[in-house]
């Protein structure tokens, strides 16, 4: 599993340095992490989702509706990036740990450190040093809030879990959503 310094050495390259420029690639086994990381949450379902279906909730993915055309590779590369670490953030809690099976569970946070450390690598390669774009800062805000209603409902619901399956299954949307809009982005380029 990812150590803490490290991680916060990636949270903080991120936070910090704003844009990138159109050209960065990403190599292609992020690519291939990113279906692995979808395999595995798909994996890690313990219940059937028809047995939670009251405690189903839409929590407003932010970029659900973003359209290719109109956000750049940078933004995306940002937003990526802001997504995978709260979703790192949530499944290595403690409360995702004691209700997940621990070998998928360490298997999947490691496929996410993986990717950090790719967005982080094709960050370095192609910094400008700018301030970040008021389309740019809103997408982190949104981001943010979204994870915050997470996991406010994760803590309404006392981390039973129906409410880790529900959240699995957003967690899995989400991290789907942006692996298609990356794709786009990258088709478009060639």
């Amino acid at each position: 599993m990812a150590r803490p310094c490290d991680f916060l050495m990636i949270v903080m390259v991120m936070k910090y340095w704003s844009t990138c420029c159109l050209g960065c690639d990403l190599p292609q086994t992020h690519h291939l992490r990113n279906k692995r990381t979808s395999t595995l949450l798909a994996q890690m379902r313990r219940l059937s989702p028809l047995s939670c279906l009251r405690d189903r909730k839409d929590f407003a993915f932010p970029l659900r509706k973003v359209d290719a055309q109109r956000i750049q590779k940078a933004q995306a590369i940002h937003v990526m990036g802001e997504v995978t670490q709260q979703v790192l953030t949530l499944f290595t809690s403690d409360e995702s740990s004691d209700i997940w099976n621990t070998t998928l569970l360490d298997t999947f946070c490691d496929e996410l450190y993986q990717q950090l450390k790719d967005l982080q690598a094709c960050l370095m390669e192609h910094v400008e040093v700018q301030e970040p774009s008021r389309n740019q800062e809103d997408s982190m805000v949104a981001v943010r809030n979204y994870f915050h209603r997470i996991t406010v409902y994760l803590k309404e619901k006392k981390h039973s879990p129906c409410a880790w399956e529900v959240v699995r299954a957003e967690v899995w949307r989400a991290l789907s959503s942006l692996a298609n809009l990356l794709a786009g982005l990258t088709e478009e380029k060639e």
